[in-house]
């Protein structure tokens, strides 16, 4: 058998003998969060919603709200929940990129985003669903 040939019986033979050799180590444990997300009864049209671990290395995971809905992949733990949206203000508008622009202001209460009061508690074991009902008051 030529020298070529039997290098590459070797290595083949090495990887199918050795097959977990050849493996990245499987990343953390992921689990899906959605659900519905509304202030005052009425859903969030857009707006972002981060959880932030509460223990272990403190990772975010960040998210986006649509039409009053969430999904977002995060790792299981405890986790405190903000959520941020802005909208314009009717009738007033900016002239500081030296166009027209209108005016926008963040509407979400600060206790549910830099000092949120949302804290959840999320399993390891699948999908789960989040519901949000916040308040103005």
């Amino acid at each position: 058998m030529p020298k070529a040939a039997t290098t590459l019986l070797f290595l083949v033979c090495g990887v199918l003998l050795f097959p977990g050799c050849n493996r990245q180590p499987p990343g953390p444990k992921t689990v899906q969060v959605t659900g519905p997300i509304a202030l005052d009864g009425q859903p969030i049209k857009e707006g972002n919603v981060i959880f932030r671990r509460l223990d272990g290395d403190l990772k975010s995971f960040g998210g986006r709200i649509q039409n009053g809905t969430y999904q977002i992949t995060v790792e299981p733990g405890k986790m405190a929940v903000e959520v941020v949206a802005s909208r314009e203000v009717p009738g007033k508008f900016t002239m500081e990129n030296a166009i027209q622009e209108p005016v926008t202001e963040m509407y979400i209460p600060r206790k549910y985003n830099a000092e949120t009061e949302l804290i959840i508690d999320v399993a390891d074991d699948g999908k789960q669903v989040f519901s949000f009902e916040l308040t103005s008051k």
